[in-house]
């Protein structure tokens, strides 16, 4: 039998700050991220999320969205509008398991959805994922024809004019200025710009990509940059190859 591997000393543990208020959840959760390594900061109220992250600057953020004292998509909302954690990686915990309710979360900024009851070395395989594949970020700007993505400023501009986007049309439109010209499927969409473990419909990603469409399109009627390939999926017209036209 092998002997077990030593767990790291707690001064080079990632630090995930879990913001839930059922005692029994946290305390479940915090068992076993730390049987995995992983350090845990529980915030049991929902309150002042923004200074504790400042004060312990975590590697990640478990976020339950039903709080006593706060509301846990209030709380995304201000994390991802805040230039310091706007990449920070949010894996949000909690009862409401809608569609709806998911689409919600992942649209303010969510990078993962885990629904209660909810098994905790799935939590912490997920955990791992995010905290294995958190990228750097990339310093030069995405660019593809009148499109200019500036992934530290977290800003777009579509012919010099710049855009408001939501934290999910950000990084859809960051995932197809990466391959332009490339056709994805919806499939690898999601997988590309949340994770492959995520349940969300093929209508769901259909409207994300209107809502898009109708930021940078000059005519979002026959849109000539982000086309639809019937029975394929989409792509983002890169300048010089070729005409492309909406199926």
């Amino acid at each position: 039998m092998k002997p077990p591997i030593p767990a790291p000393p707690p001064e080079q543990r990632p630090l995930v700050l879990l913001v839930e208020d059922d005692g029994d959840v946290a305390q479940l959760v915090r068992a076993q991220l730390e049987r995995e390594g992983v350090g845990v900061e529980v915030n049991r109220t929902g309150a002042k999320v923004l200074e504790q992250l400042t004060a312990l600057e975590p590697q990640m953020l478990i976020l339950d969205l039903m709080l006593p004292q706060a509301n846990g998509l209030e709380i995304l909302a201000r994390v991802r509008q805040s230039a310091r954690f706007r990449s920070l990686p949010v894996l949000v915990l909690t009862a409401l398991g809608s569609e709806a309710e998911r689409v919600r979360g992942l649209d303010l900024g969510a990078d993962d959805y885990v629904a209660k009851p909810f098994s905790p070395r799935e939590l912490a395989a997920r955990v791992r994922a995010r905290l294995r594949g958190a990228p750097e970020v990339e310093a030069a700007p995405l660019r593809a024809g009148v499109i200019e993505l500036d992934l530290r400023a977290h800003a777009v501009r579509v012919r010099g004019q710049e855009l408001e986007l939501s934290d999910t049309e950000f990084r859809l439109l960051a995932f197809f200025l990466r391959s332009p010209g490339r056709t994805f499927t919806r499939r690898e969409i999601v997988a590309g710009v949340w994770t492959a473990r995520h349940y969300i419909s093929d209508r769901a990603i259909d409207v994300y990509m209107l809502r898009l469409r109708g930021k940078i399109e000059t005519n979002p009627e026959k849109p000539e940059m982000l086309v639809s390939m019937r029975g394929k999926g989409y792509r983002l017209n890169a300048p010089g190859s070729g005409t492309v036209t909406e199926l």
